[in-house]
């Protein structure tokens, strides 16, 4: 099963409810804005996205956060009078709340983020358990960028963010798979860490590693020449010697990683 279906799949059975039961949404804020409820759009003001968007990666926050993240160049009291429009859109859009309010602010129970389900997933890997809800396929790490087209100061600040803990926990994913022997399922993951960040080695390293794993030594070569010249053209610099060496150790059938 491809990255992207598995990524599918996930985020079908999260908005799954029983007959009768309160709606439940999810949340998408990788590549791109979306809010479904039980698998249907949802419309929400452009301006109260910008709060369910905060909501959705900071997952709780104190209110006076909120205001003055979203708000900077407001006077405390402007930010707060905007905060308390903006919850009140929100609470207008749907039957059932999205956000709940005490001394702090947070997403209901029933709404789900693709970021709390990426950063779910990237925590068990990173912390060296088994990866979520791993069976015929990988978890739902290969996702979009965060709200692509959006330039506010914490949009860039958690996208780059985002973006290393998902490099991160694609390149230990690949490793975990390879382990086991899943090398299809390996190199795909592998391939997603260097389509993110062609130029970082580590991201690399872990496909070339499952190709010599695979004892598949050609396609481990073709990738190292690939890299090596995109570094040269690039940044000018050369691959590190310990990838090199393990290139090495591979064409000469010694030292193979995950026997």
């Amino acid at each position: 099963m491809a990255v992207h279906e598995v990524t599918q799949d996930l985020r079908t059975r999260a908005t799954e409810t029983d007959a009768g039961q309160p709606g439940r949404y999810a949340l998408r804020l990788l590549g791109g804005f979306g809010l479904e409820r039980d698998g249907r759009a949802v419309a929400v003001p452009q301006g109260a996205r910008r709060l369910l968007a905060y909501l959705g990666v900071r997952q709780r926050c104190a209110r006076s956060e909120a205001a003055g993240t979203l708000w900077p160049g407001s006077h405390e009291e402007r930010a707060r009078a905007n905060l308390r429009t903006m919850l009140w859109r929100l609470h207008r859009v749907t039957p059932e709340p999205l956000v709940e309010e005490d001394d702090r602010l947070s997403l209901a129970a029933g709404v789900t983020s693709d970021v709390a389900t990426l950063g779910a997933a990237a925590t068990a890997l990173l912390a060296g358990g088994a990866p979520v809800a791993v069976g015929p396929g990988v978890p739902a790490l290969a996702t979009g960028e965060l709200l692509p087209g959006w330039y506010d100061d914490w949009v860039l600040t958690e996208r780059e963010r985002l973006r290393q803990t998902q490099l991160y926990a694609l390149e230990t994913l690949a490793e975990w798979l390879t382990t086991r022997r899943r090398f299809g399922e390996a190199v795909q993951v592998a391939l997603t860490a260097v389509q993110l960040e062609p130029l970082r080695e580590s991201a690399t390293r872990a496909l070339i590693a499952v190709h010599l794993a695979e004892r598949n030594i050609n396609e481990a070569v073709r990738r190292f020449e690939l890299f090596r010249a995109d570094l040269d053209r690039e940044l000018g610099v050369a691959p590190t010697p310990w990838l090199e060496h393990l290139v090495q150790a591979g064409r000469s059938g010694s030292a193979l990683p995950y026997p």
